[in-house]
């Protein structure tokens, strides 16, 4: 918690307090480059620090590379897709507020501890307001109607799958969960 608050859409405050300020402290003063994954198909910056010692690098946009040339890259260089794109459509961190409705069943099946750990966090404040990682319900709530979830997901997959037959699984998913919901991926975390 900071400032008495877990972060959310409209206190976004775990990046900088997480992420940019443990690792500016540990740079220090010294010389520092820093390569943002960032790609050419994206239409964001991702952070670049107002440190002067800190140079940022952006290694996929100067080469224009697109979601497509990672996916190629991660296969050919033998690394392969990482096992949690089998469920996610982003990197980020498994409480990410920004996560899709399908992505937190996935992680209550998957990874039931950590889903564990996110459901404590909704509570009841001693001023009756209740936290919930997604505006329109709680993960408790959501998990009561998962297979409904799951239905919506294979369906919008199967629709997408027939619009673009030719597209690699890997973009067919990706299409599926950018366009699940209608709340905004973490500019931070995401792909």
């Amino acid at each position: 918690m900071y400032g008495g608050y877990l972060p959310s859409p409209r206190t976004r405050w775990c990046t900088r307090k997480l992420k940019i300020e443990p690792l500016e402290k540990f740079i220090g003063d010294d010389e520092a480059v820093s390569y943002v994954g960032i790609r050419a198909d994206e239409d964001r910056s991702g952070y670049v620090s107002t440190k002067p010692n800190i140079k940022p690098v952006f290694p996929f946009k100067e080469r224009g590379l697109v979601k497509a040339d990672i996916y190629r890259l991660l296969e050919e260089s033998g690394i392969g897709l990482p096992d949690y794109y089998r469920w996610r459509s982003r990197s980020g961190c498994f409480f990410c507020f920004f996560q899709r409705k399908y992505e937190w069943v996935k992680l209550s099946e998957i990874h039931p501890d950590l889903f564990a750990e996110a459901v404590k966090y909704e509570k009841e404040h001693s001023d009756s307001r209740i936290y919930t990682w997604a505006d329109t319900e709680s993960l408790t709530d959501l998990i009561k109607r998962k297979d409904r979830v799951i239905a919506d997901y294979e369906e919008a997959l199967k629709r997408e799958k027939k619009n673009a037959p030719n597209k690699p699984l890997s973009e067919v998913f990706a299409d599926i969960m950018d366009g699940e919901d209608l709340t905004m991926p973490c500019l931070m975390c995401n792909w």
